[in-house]
């Protein structure tokens, strides 16, 4: 087996009594990996009880066969999410990689057919069902949210917009319910694809991105006006690419302004107030703060609470011996938000306590 590379994988990500079609390794004291199941072998309940009692944190595959095994965690997601014997934050970093696989394949496969392909939509759907089930556990949450600060990419951003839009419409019902006004009455169903419905809709917010091209999208600095320029258009790419999808009105409303501001200085509609929708709102103030507290190429994240008050407006000379620089473009960003929505959105990261 000389020569050979491996992935270290959590047993997390082993369902019991399941079937992977790839083989799984452990490593030895002296470093040397060791086959522990061959592929297509059942692991049982047990077997991966002895490893956590051995006090195994990883367990490795075969680098070979990543694509095998990337299969298997979206195919087997919601079994590993509901599974007892791994952590939260286990779950959390699987369905992170499930969710960063899958935008990454919505977004590649869009760029050559132009739209958000049947199957790509079906994929995005059935993992936020999953997503939505296990946001919907109080415990998560923290788990989740130390995925804040990492770096700002297209696929990533989308998963951690995904995360924070179900939790804070989970956290306040009340706003959920507006965004679907139509309904007589709101009952436990149609919370649950309302819910659904805004998750696929921030997990494929930024999918318009699909068309501007990537010296732009990954430039290691500042863009200038006509990059700027260029990046605006992607809320149309979007709702262009998203517009024969089997997606209701709001969704595709909200992808198309989430970079509204509540002021009207926003794009590409300059819409003001109530005319931008609810979920785009929604958006619009968690889409800031993932980006704010990212890594970027050319800054370090800001701390969840700076963030926090550059957004409502807090002049930056406020905190002495701040050792964060703040980037000149968040100078007037309050005007950007519905201040009702900011306000709960505040008091939601302050429940989850990000820092």
């Amino acid at each position: 087996m000389s020569g050979r590379s491996y992935m270290a994988i959590s047993p997390g990500a082993i369902v019991p009594e399941s079937l992977p079609e790839f083989r799984i390794y452990v490593r030895s004291a002296k470093g040397k990996y060791i086959l522990w199941a061959l592929e297509g072998n059942r692991v049982s309940s047990a077997q991966l009880a002895r490893l956590t009692e051995s006090g195994l944190k990883d367990i490795f595959v075969d680098l070979e066969e990543t694509f095998k095994y990337e299969d298997y965690l979206e195919t087997n997601l919601g079994k590993i999410l509901e599974n007892e014997g791994a952590s939260d934050d286990q779950k959390a970093t699987i369905l992170s990689r499930v969710s960063t696989n899958v935008v990454k394949s919505a977004f590649e496969t869009s760029f050559k057919t132009s739209t958000v392909s049947t199957d790509n939509l079906q994929r995005t759907q059935k993992l936020v069902e999953n997503a939505m089930r296990f946001i919907s556990e109080s415990n998560s949450l923290p788990a989740l949210t130390k995925m804040i600060g990492h770096d700002y990419q297209s696929y990533e951003h989308a998963t951690k917009v995904l995360w924070f839009t179900g939790a804070f419409l989970r956290e306040n019902p009340e706003v959920l319910e507006r965004i679907q006004e139509d309904f007589e009455t709101f009952d436990e169903q149609q919370r649950m694809e309302t819910l659904r419905l805004c998750g696929v809709c921030a997990l494929l917010h930024d999918i318009g991105k699909t068309y501007i091209p990537r010296e732009i999208l990954d430039k290691n600095g500042y863009l200038s006006e006509i990059e700027r320029e260029i990046m605006k258009r992607h809320p149309l790419n979007g709702l262009a690419m998203l517009l024969d999808a089997e997606l209701p009105i709001f969704v595709k409303k909200a992808i198309l302004h989430h970079h509204e501001d509540f002021d009207g200085g926003g794009y590409p509609m300059s819409l003001a107030g109530t005319n931008i929708t609810i979920l785009a709102r929604v958006l619009r103030i968690i889409d800031v703060f993932d980006a704010m507290t990212s890594r970027r190429p050319y800054k370090d994240p800001l701390p969840p609470m700076k963030a926090v008050q550059i957004m409502i407006g807090v002049p930056a000379n406020t905190e002495r011996n701040s050792d964060v620089e703040q980037d000149d473009r968040d100078q007037g960003m309050s005007g950007c938000f519905d201040k009702e929505l900011l306000r709960k959105f505040i008091v939601f990261i302050g429940k989850v306590n990000l820092d």
